[in-house]
């Protein structure tokens, strides 16, 4: 199955075997997360954050980026 954002797509095992060797490679971090879009497995960097940020617009919506 392929992943409407063109990542790899991966299992989890095989995601932590990408995130071990891509950390051997890289000074970054990268972590196996599982996709909003697919469902399946990518491997990527942390964000740092644990919930989406919020956006206040002018009219006092709430909108989650």
């Amino acid at each position: 199955m392929d992943c409407p954002t063109g990542k790899v797509v991966h299992t989890l095992q095989t995601a932590k075997a990408a995130s071990k060797r891509a950390r051997r490679r890289t000074e970054k971090t990268l972590a196996p997360y599982r996709c909003d879009l697919c469902g399946q497995w990518h491997v990527g960097q942390n964000s740092g954050l644990k919930k989406p940020a919020k956006t206040i617009r002018n009219n006092h919506q709430l909108r989650f980026i």
